[in-house]
């Protein structure tokens, strides 16, 4: 018995994509793919010359109307492959993938079915985002690659519910105003039949490696057709993974393939065009997607003339902020004032000189006393010495410590490890306003950071391990910095808002019954053997599996590193503990 006539094809190109094309076709099967039959759809995948060419067999498990055909002619442009696909598509609707290496969302298939309905001449078009922290073309110039891509997609389960990948992927370039702005081009588009007969398919003419500007001149001459309906898919998307792409994955070289591409385009059509008119917006819209698109709309509600944007701030922009961020919560940038203060400390009487000279050549007159200054702050270490007194800056873990920090952060958030951030001790709030800092430009608006603190200085000892190690308001009142001061931090960063929770008190009263359900990352700054204790035994099974906990005065305090040795040993915990610096150390959670 023949097969029923499906009632949409979808072409996909594939070359070289043997890492790729699984993920792809898995998340185009039955097996994962919402609110449609197996029969309902075909896939035609042509491999424009890859050396090892992917076979029919290879996913008879997924349960897809599949087929796999080798293209007799390849070239650098996938274009003539493209359109030998069309040649074989069944189905009264005919989508393109252009590239083998986006995954789907879920309910796409479905989505674009029942849109397309609505409308006699529909242009269907998709979103596209691009796995990974940023614009992946800039990414990849950050470090980025297929083994942090895999641990991403590892750390979602994004089998069991695809709508994750919003959660790792930011728009492609191409949505250069948002959701509801123009688009240049569609990585994921569906015609009707006889609109693809009209336009001839793609325009063979676009030689240029990865097609140039061919899939954005289809999506343009197609809404120049008359009658034609460009269609929205809203609440769904493409999610593209790095292959080496010509385009997308070109790194440094992106810049150079787009110029030429652009050329072409200007040859073959005289100019670029986007074409702007009325456009419908077709829905539903899944939980996860409506997170991110809200995250995203915040981004331009301080400009609310201009469309919503997901684009994330270009990672050296990033960089440079939480690079200049770290320097403020250091002091590093008033260390001079810093050491002219420290050279007059506890005089009777200050010379003359100190105002007209000294302060404005510290350099030149305190060089010595500034370079130890440097290297100690550096390192975290200022309070090492009794006359130095605390730092004045937010925070004294030091800068290896502050990097190793935003490290782990943004790993969990990279990797999507479940819960909020936490620091139990914070001081001046210094390592809760980078947790902030970083968080806010990951566009994550579910998770919180947890300030806790007793806001008053350390308790008194109460514990054997504890005696002879008074660090309370009495002998230290500088650790005694009130919830007010650091909530004016936060202000004047620009950091405070409702997901920056205070939870003010002595531990053994606060961290047991306290709010917090889930924690991706934990740090510990109590310095004695009973707050440390305390924090563990009230949070740590509260971190999720791949979360972080970070002891900060494990090797600067043998009261800190006896008590968190007992948790470990009593939870028979065995995960490797490593020191971050000279006294910070951590272990992530398995």
């Amino acid at each position: 018995m023949s097969r029923k006539t499906p009632d949409l094809s979808l072409i996909v190109i594939s070359y070289e994509m043997a890492r790729e094309l699984p993920r792809t076709l898995y998340s185009l099967s039955p097996r994962y793919q919402q609110g449609i039959a197996a029969d309902d759809y075909e896939v035609i995948v042509i491999d424009n010359g890859s050396r090892e060419p992917p076979r029919v067999e290879d996913f008879a498990d997924l349960g897809l109307n599949l087929q796999i055909h080798s293209f007799a002619d390849p070239s650098p442009s996938p274009v003539r492959a493209i359109n030998y696909g069309l040649s074989l598509a069944a189905a009264p609707l005919v989508g393109v993938s252009i590239d083998g290496a986006r995954m789907a969302s879920p309910g796409l298939l479905d989505a674009c079915r029942r849109a397309a309905r609505t409308d006699p001449a529909p242009v269907v078009t998709t979103l596209s985002f691009q796995i990974g922290p940023g614009p992946q073309w800039i990414s990849l110039q950050q470090g980025y690659d297929t083994v942090w891509e895999d641990r991403l997609l590892d750390g979602i389960d994004w089998k069991t519910n695809g709508y994750r990948l919003f959660d790792i992927s930011p728009f492609a370039e191409n949505i250069s105003r948002g959701w509801f702005g123009p688009l240049s081009e569609s990585n994921l588009l569906f015609l009707p039949r006889p609109l693809w007969d009209a336009l001839g398919g793609f325009d063979p003419a676009f030689e240029s490696p990865g097609g140039g500007a061919a899939n954005a001149d289809l999506l343009w001459r197609a809404l120049e057709q008359p009658g034609t309906r460009q269609l929205v898919i809203l609440g769904e998307g493409v999610f593209h993974q790095i292959h080496g792409g010509t385009h997308t994955n070109a790194g440094s070289a992106s810049l150079e393939v787009h110029k030429q591409a652009a050329k072409e385009y200007y040859r073959l059509r005289g100019r670029i065009r986007i074409i702007d008119k009325e456009r419908s917006y077709f829905g539903p819209i899944s939980r996860l997607a409506a997170e991110a698109y809200a995250r995203q709309l915040t981004v331009s509600q301080a400009a609310p003339r201009e469309a919503a944007t997901a684009m994330r701030p270009a990672p050296e922009a990033a960089d440079r902020y939480l690079d200049l961020l770290k320097a403020v919560l250091l002091n590093e940038t008033g260390l001079e004032m810093e050491v002219a203060f420290d050279a007059v400390r506890g005089l009777k009487e200050i010379p003359a000189s100190f105002w007209t000279d000294t302060l404005y050549d510290v350099p030149g007159q305190l060089g010595g006393p500034l370079a130890e200054k440097r290297r100690v702050r550096a390192i975290g270490s200022d309070t090492q010495t009794a006359q130095a007194g605390p730092p004045l800056g937010y925070t004294m873990i030091g800068r290896k410590r502050l990097d190793h920090l935003h490290g782990c952060v943004s790993t969990a958030l990279a990797e999507g490890v479940p819960g909020d951030l936490m620091e139990c001790g914070v001081w001046r709030g210094g390592a809760c306003l980078l947790m902030k800092a970083v968080l806010d430009l990951s566009g994550a608006q579910d998770r919180n950071v947890w300030v806790a603190d007793s806001f008053a200085g350390l308790p008194p000892p109460s514990q054997p391990e504890d005696q002879g190690l008074d660090l309370s308001r009495t002998h230290f009142p500088s650790l005694a910095v009130s919830q007010a001061r650091v909530e004016q931090a936060f202000a004047d960063f620009g950091l405070l808002d409702a997901r920056v929770r205070f939870l003010p008190g002595f531990f053994a009263d606060t961290l047991a019954g306290c709010a917090v359900e889930k924690l991706a990352v934990l740090r510990l700054d109590g310095d004695l053997y009973s707050s440390t204790l305390q924090a563990l035994e009230a949070l740590y099974d509260r971190v999720s599996p791949g979360g972080f906990i970070i002891i900060d005065d494990y090797g600067g305090l043998g009261q800190c590193a006896e008590a968190v040795d007992a948790f470990r040993a009593t939870r028979n915990i065995t995960d490797p503990i490593s020191m971050i610096d000279w006294t910070g150390a951590f272990w992530r959670k398995s």
